[in-house]
């Protein structure tokens, strides 16, 4: 069976121009300045008979409520969580986890009701900052519905609530303390990022390496608005990049792969039927462009015919409203557009990466910023290959220097393809099991042309000493 919530709950979900235009009706004391004050009252006047419940329902709001706090951002709370409240119980199908939860978060409301009014007082008494006053109140409601959010977890509802709720901005920090890497502005100043509370942002690698030139980059595009390309060479961490940025500010993180035959309506959307009724049912770009905070990533964006790119062209402008589907779609906020391709946008000169296309120039100029991403300096890759496999120092930089004998080799034109990171992973993990030959043939030289392998076996000779690793194994 469902509790019942108390006379006290009950009146707390009611907006506060009711409750504000009851008390004021009904002869209340002047010096009730709160919400839970004027609750307090009328549980007081309900109790003696004075008068009842659905008269408090139906009283005549009071929009100029003679209050200290920010009736906006109560009433607009209040709404997400009755919202929140009603799927719930339906995607948790009633369980009395999530009842108690739900009781203990309207409890939880009136205390965030509290500092929102002390926060609101704090701004008038010392003209505190606007952005930091925001963060403060956005703070004060995630606390409330920290026990809700368990509870939703340990029923494993995510799903169910995600749908139900809107990503906001509840923090903002600076960067060091979010990716550990100091960014400043050009003045001098440490710069700061949004943190927002995704429900289905992916996991943090804490294993992930941050460098301050692509960090700056990523920062310039949060608070611009800005759409950034990246492009270079395969297992620079283009894509990862953007999923662990994702990650770190608590943001939903959307993942489009192009190939020669994408069509417009395998990531825009398409007309089709439901329950009887023709509709447009957008694709997971527009679904991910129109939910708040979600990182979109467009990756191998060039292998796609541009005839079928041609509508990102008036989406991602700035300030874009395109009419699909029947309708206006416009960028949600927070949401941030990446392209991720082994070209800078125009095309492929090397004969690497076959199947990619110079960019139609339209589309090309949306990318405000070209990103050229590079494999990480020597002693920045050794540090990434020993979170990655916690093998000894000396062995990961054994390797790396090898790796990169052989990506100089790419420039002479005796290798075709640089092997990545991730080789040089696949190699240290596979000497677990394997041989130092067998690992290097099957993570470095297999998938090279014949001409490239001789190189590389070259490069094993001369770098790679089988005794020297043994003892770091």
């Amino acid at each position: 069976m469902t509790k019942s919530l108390t006379l006290k709950d009950r009146l707390l979900s009611i907006p506060i121009g009711k409750i504000v235009g009851a008390t004021t009706a009904h002869g209340a004391p002047s010096n009730l300045s709160t919400k839970i004050d004027r609750v307090n009252w009328l549980v007081e006047q309900i109790d003696n008979g004075k008068l009842t419940f659905d008269q408090v329902q139906n009283a005549t709001p009071v929009v100029n409520a003679p209050l200290t706090i920010d009736t906006a951002r109560v009433d607009a709370l209040e709404a997400v969580a009755n919202r929140a409240h009603g799927y719930a119980l339906q995607g948790l199908d009633a369980t009395r986890a999530v009842e108690s939860a739900v009781t203990l978060m309207v409890q939880k409301l009136a205390a965030s009701e509290v500092a929102i009014d002390q926060i609101a007082k704090a701004q008038a008494a010392s003209m505190v900052d606007d952005s930091k006053v925001a963060a403060d109140v956005a703070s004060a409601i995630a606390k409330a519905f920290a026990p809700f959010k368990q509870s939703v977890i340990d029923a494993g509802a995510q799903g169910a609530i995600a749908n139900a709720t809107v990503a906001t901005v509840i923090d903002r920090k600076t960067v060091l303390d979010v990716f550990g890497v100091d960014v400043l502005d050009t003045s001098g100043k440490q710069v700061y990022v949004d943190i927002w509370n995704s429900p289905d942002a992916p996991q943090i690698d804490p294993n992930f390496v941050w460098s301050e030139a692509i960090l700056a980059y990523l920062l310039l595009a949060q608070d611009k608005g800005e759409n950034l390309w990246f492009g270079g060479e395969k297992g620079t961490g283009k894509s990862e990049t953007a999923k662990q940025f994702a990650a770190n500010t608590g943001r939903s993180f959307t993942r489009i792969n192009f190939h020669k035959y994408t069509t417009t309506e395998d990531y825009i959307g398409s007309v089709g039927l439901e329950n009887g009724a023709t509709v447009f049912k957008r694709g997971a770009f527009l679904t991910a462009f129109t939910s708040p905070s979600t990182v979109i990533l467009l990756d191998e964006i060039s292998n796609c015919d541009a005839g079928e790119l041609a509508p990102l062209n008036g989406l991602l402008e700035v300030n874009s409203a395109v009419n699909i589907g029947g309708s206006p779609q416009r960028r949600a906020q927070g949401v941030l557009v990446f392209a991720a391709d082994n070209t800078l946008t125009n095309g492929d000169s090397t004969g690497r990466y076959t199947g990619t296309r110079q960019m139609n120039s339209s589309l090309a100029d949306r990318f405000s910023h070209v990103v050229q991403f590079e494999f990480l300096p020597r002693d920045q890759e050794v540090e990434a290959i020993v979170r990655h496999t916690a093998c000894h120092p000396k062995l990961a930089l054994h390797v790396v220097n090898a790796i990169n004998a052989a990506r100089a080799k790419v420039d002479t034109g005796d290798i075709i393809d640089a092997p990545s990171i991730r080789s040089a992973l696949a190699f240290i993990r596979g000497l677990s099991v394997l041989s130092v030959d067998q690992a290097w043939h099957s993570a470095i030289t297999a998938r090279q042309p014949a001409e490239s392998r001789a190189a590389l076996d070259a490069i094993k000779a001369a770098y790679i000493n089988k005794n020297d690793i043994a003892t770091w194994l």
